[in-house]
């Protein structure tokens, strides 16, 4: 089921098809998915109880457009790359993942927070194309990235310190990143400390 959202960007992710399992307090796959889907076609809030305005110390914070994705399968394909490239698969639907994606306005800006959980290890991979676009990156510094992954809890910026990427603890089989373009609100260690605020009030 596909809910207010063009696919994702089609992402060669054959390498990330090794189960991930961290453990201790984080989410699940299962509870992420069910969020996602009773967010229902036109979600009147976002799914996860983000408090932004505590993120930004205290600032005005109006919420903005939901969208949410959800994979039409729970199984990932047996070869994502393949799936995407012979199948037409995008990147979402071959890593039977759930996209929920959270905007909000902070003093004329769009500060925007995707989260990304997959039953397998494609979570950041399936971001990379965003991840690109939003921090203006090239080849060479997108690859880094994502051979430099944050590990579960913690926040990694893009060079320039303009995005964070958070990986999010998962309980059992799966993974989760929570992406957070702030659109130009906060960056560098303001943004690290605020993209740590949203990976702590992650829950469903």
């Amino acid at each position: 089921m596909i809910v207010r959202r063009a696919p994702v960007a089609g992402l060669l992710i054959a390498c990330c098809v090794t189960l991930a399992a961290c453990s201790g307090g984080g989410i699940t796959v299962d509870a992420a998915r069910k969020a996602a889907t009773a967010a229902g076609p036109t979600p009147t809030g976002c799914p996860v109880p983000y408090d932004v305005s505590a993120a930004l110390s205290g600032r005005p914070v109006q919420p903005g457009e939901v969208q949410v994705q959800v994979s039409k399968t729970t199984t990932p394909a047996p070869d994502p790359l393949v799936a995407q490239r012979d199948q037409g698969m995008s990147a979402l639907d071959a890593a039977a993942g759930v996209a929920i994606d959270c905007e909000y306005q902070v003093a004329g800006h769009t500060l925007d927070t995707w989260l990304v959980v997959t039953p397998a290890h494609a979570a950041v991979a399936i971001m990379a194309p965003r991840i690109t676009q939003a921090a203006h990156l090239d080849i060479v510094q997108i690859q880094d990235f994502l051979n430099h992954q944050p590990a579960a809890g913690e926040v990694k910026l893009t060079t320039g310190g303009d995005v964070a990427v958070a990986r999010v603890p998962v309980d059992g089989d799966g993974d989760a990143s929570l992406l957070v373009d702030p659109d130009g609100v906060v960056s560098g260690d303001d943004l690290s400390k605020a993209a740590q605020t949203l990976l702590g009030q992650i829950h469903f």
